[in-house]
């Protein structure tokens, strides 16, 4: 059982990343639009992946029967749409987990040079409104950022995957 649904996933893996991407996407802006978290400076790079695999999927899908090559080219394209998702949301995780120091533009860096609370409300303006270090969401300990990382690795290997074993045609 466990091997036929392997088989059926790599032999449909695009139309499933296709799908994975639209579901992560609205979900983001069903967060943003209906639970009112905005999204952080990192989040953005996030989004933009997944709209570049619903495009380039979408395309690839669409061409598939009758042109092999530029088929396997937005193929392609959707795999490497998918590691970029992988790299900022990892970057992400990372930053909201402390494990490292994320961008100036969106984390609190408390500067003890500071002298005045004049500097310290300049140096606050400078800050985006939304924090790239905080979570604002998590179910079992695993953020948003956290969840779009562990999708978008196993979508990224099992589009490589397919690529190696020509499963899907």
């Amino acid at each position: 059982m466990i091997g036929k649904l392997w088989n059926f996933s790599l032999s449909n893996i695009t139309p499933i990343a296709l799908l994975a991407s639209v579901a992560m996407l609205g979900g983001a802006y069903g967060f943003e639009y209906i639970a009112g978290l905005n999204p952080c400076d990192l989040c953005w790079p996030q989004r933009y992946a997944h709209m570049a695999v619903i495009i380039f999927a979408s395309f690839g899908l669409y061409i598939r029967k009758t042109h092999k090559v530029k088929w396997l080219r937005f193929k392609l394209m959707t795999t490497f749409s998918y590691f970029i998702s992988t790299g900022y949301s990892g970057y992400h995780a990372g930053v909201e987990q402390k494990w490292w120091e994320g961008p100036d533009s969106c984390t609190l860096q408390v500067n003890e040079a500071l002298q005045s609370f004049e500097s310290f409300l300049n140096e606050l303006k400078t800050v985006a409104l939304v924090r790239c270090d905080e979570i604002p969401w998590d179910l079992f300990g695993i953020s948003m950022a956290g969840y779009n990382f562990i999708i978008s690795l196993i979508l990224s290997i099992m589009l490589c995957l397919s690529f190696k074993l020509g499963t899907e045609k």
